[in-house]
């Protein structure tokens, strides 16, 4: 009766598994980046942060979102208006009626009228907002560019989904590669070991922003810059909580999904291990 006898693996395996590997977690990292800002301007999350965000900007002056002042004076021009209807923005086709902001709080309320902007800057813009107007001036204004704004919208969006196909076909292969150039239970605890250093990155700084965001410092120098530096504070902190504890719970999931991984295959090499001593038999006495 013959053995069966196990071909030993070509020597370049172990190289071309390293290379695959180390090109796996850079790849990774980009598509698990691409990914979340793929989420971030996705209708539903993209029109939540221009609402958000235009919202903190107008809001700043009069003490933030949470602020009753302009939300009670918009309510004494509704109720002195003769069609029960106020315009806040002169020069912008919003008009706001007490249904619209009765029972909400000034956070609900603001959010509420700046999403009537968001919306159409989403979908189609600047050419949005511009429609929207009916002051010449504002609409040469606006006719320049909305900035930073302009990057979260459908376009955007659309295009960020052709890069993620990209490259998580590129991820996919090169998993792929990294698998059959690994052997045995290293075709587990390989891609789990790639798959939790490149999401470990990603989860660090955004643990880090959140911190940041949650513990504002108030640092001491020029007022000026204080004040700027109080602006953006605030701004970050009215958009990117929601943000940032979404894209956490993600890559918390995805070095989750590596660890286990890892252990599957540790425990399946130790398994191992163990049968084929089982298995031989002991030496005659």
């Amino acid at each position: 009766m013959t053995t069966k006898e196990n071909k030993p693996r070509p020597y370049w395996h172990v190289d071309a598994k390293w290379v695959t590997g180390i090109l796996s977690i850079l790849v990774l990292i980009v598509t698990f980046a691409v990914f979340l800002l793929f989420k971030v301007t996705s209708p539903e999350q993209g029109i939540e942060i221009l609402t958000a965000t235009m919202a903190s900007m107008f809001s700043y002056e009069g003490g933030g979102l949470d602020q009753a002042g302009d939300i009670e004076i918009m309510k004494d021009k509704i109720a002195e208006s003769p069609n029960g209807e106020y315009q806040p923005i002169p020069g912008m086709d919003i008009t706001v009626r007490m249904e619209d902001i009765e029972g909400k709080s000034p956070r609900e309320a603001r959010l509420w009228f700046f999403r009537q902007m968001a919306e159409p800057l989403y979908t189609q813009g600047q050419q949005g907002l511009i429609e929207m107007m009916t002051d010449p001036e504002m609409k040469e204004s606006v006719s320049g560019g909305v900035g930073p704004l302009a990057l979260i919208s459908a376009s955007t969006h659309a295009k960020l989904g052709s890069v993620l196909i990209i490259c998580g076909l590129i991820s996919f292969f090169l998993l792929g590669m990294l698998i059959f150039f690994s052997y045995r239970f290293g075709r587990l605890g390989n891609p789990g070991f790639v798959i939790f250093m490149a999401a470990i990155p990603n989860l660090i700084l955004l643990a880090v922003l959140q911190g940041v965001i949650n513990n504002p410092t108030n640092g001491q120098g020029d007022e000026g810059i204080q004040s700027t530096l109080a602006r953006y504070s605030q701004l970050a902190a009215d958009v990117l909580p929601d943000v940032i504890d979404k894209a956490l719970i993600i890559h918390v999931v995805l070095v989750i999904v590596g660890i286990a991984l890892m252990l599957i295959g540790l425990i399946g090499v130790i398994f191992f291990r163990q049968k084929k001593k089982t298995d031989q038999p002991e030496p005659a006495g």
